[in-house]
């Protein structure tokens, strides 16, 4: 499915100034329910230029890899200034809820196209959807801001923890369990079965299919030799996923705990810390050092277990909740009056674009 929305359609708020209208009118925006490959080459070289100006991801990777075998729920927003990506948005439905990543590229920002792509995610979630939710990755000082002064609520915190691994704590004990890398062709359903479970709650990895596992078994990240897994009396009872982070600076290679999850019927008796440290030294002897990996900020057990093995957070990033009720004539108009904050913008870091459209 592709849709384009023409010129005639963006100028929805009154530009500030000449040269800002003709680049408005410039734009145009595509709806999209798979990426091709040239598609996926101009948002990952605008994903680089993003990060390198603001120093964090801009989205998230689950509704991304969706995107590129395509899945019903999930649209891509591309905002093409000529033939240059200036602006991407992705939008995952779920339910009665809707949740939308946007990003634009640095040196568009400040002219009223981050408005315009979450006016076009609002309208695609309004569908079936009685509320967004917009991840701004990083949370810092202006989105919180602008979020703050729009009156949006946090729905959820997710918090990027790091550690050094020059000094670990001793080799676990685990007897009783069996520990061997993963082996797609005989272990896929079995790990998919116990993963879902583990994050049965979870509003991303509880519902994970075949294809999900699929698209990052085939990433260039992806190794075997990092995907741990625990036997119990031959059944897999956990495992840690681990993964060599490609876009760390060479001079400081990174792991990540990236999935870890331990069967219910293990709870309790330490494989979860086992798994963990176990994990640490393995990134280690592969070369890593440092580790980082991602937990809920209301995930008190798994907090405390990371804190008490040294993390600490390098990254919040927050997703803020934007009920749908709110006529689209009213998100437009606050837009325009914004000037600075729109889009982000070297006056503003860090002001999510996403955010910056408010009730």
């Amino acid at each position: 499915m592709v849709s384009v929305e023409g010129a005639g359609t963006l100028e929805e708020r009154p530009a500030h100034g000449g040269e800002v209208a003709e680049r408005r009118a410039a734009e145009r925006i595509e709806t999209v329910g798979r990426l091709d490959v040239p598609a996926r080459e101009a948002v990952d070289e605008l994903l680089r230029a993003a990060k390198a100006a603001d120093g964090v991801s801009p989205v998230g990777e689950h509704k991304y890899l969706k995107l590129h075998s395509g899945v019903n729920s999930v649209r891509a927003l591309l905002a093409w200034d000529g033939d240059r990506l200036v602006g991407y948005g992705q939008i995952l439905r779920s339910g009665s809820e809707a949740t939308a990543e946007i990003v634009v590229h640095p040196e568009a920002r400040r002219r009223g196209l981050g408005s315009r792509l979450i006016a076009r995610a609002r309208e695609l979630a309004s569908a079936d959807a009685d509320e967004l939710n917009i991840w701004a990755y990083g949370a810092l000082a202006p989105g919180a801001a602008i979020a703050a002064r729009c009156g949006l609520t946090t729905a959820r915190t997710l918090l990027q923890l790091e550690r050094p691994l020059d000094t670990l704590p001793p080799m676990p004990d685990l007897a009783g369990y069996t520990i061997r890398q993963f082996d797609a062709a005989a272990d896929a359903a079995a790990w998919l079965e116990l993963h879902n479970r583990v994050f049965a709650d979870h509003p991303e990895n509880g519902t994970w299919s075949p294809a999900d596992l699929e698209a990052r078994l085939h990433q260039p990240w992806f190794s075997a030799e990092d995907f741990l897994v625990a036997e119990a009396g031959g059944r897999m009872v956990g495992f840690n996923w681990l993964k060599q982070v490609p876009a760390a600076p060479p001079d400081l290679p990174e792991g990540e705990i990236y999935i870890i999850g331990v069967d219910d019927s293990q709870r309790g008796r330490g494989l979860g810390r086992a798994l963990a440290v176990l994990g640490l030294h393995h990134l280690r002897r592969r070369g890593m050092r440092v580790c980082t990996l991602y937990v809920e900020d209301d995930n008190a057990p798994a907090l405390r277990l990371y804190r008490a093995l040294g993390f600490v957070v390098r990254h919040a990033h927050r997703c803020y909740r934007l009920p749908l009720a709110v006529s689209h004539a009213a998100v437009t108009a606050e837009g325009a009056t914004r000037d600075g904050v729109a889009d982000g913008g070297a006056a503003t870091p860090g002001a999510n674009p996403a955010l910056a459209s408010c009730p």
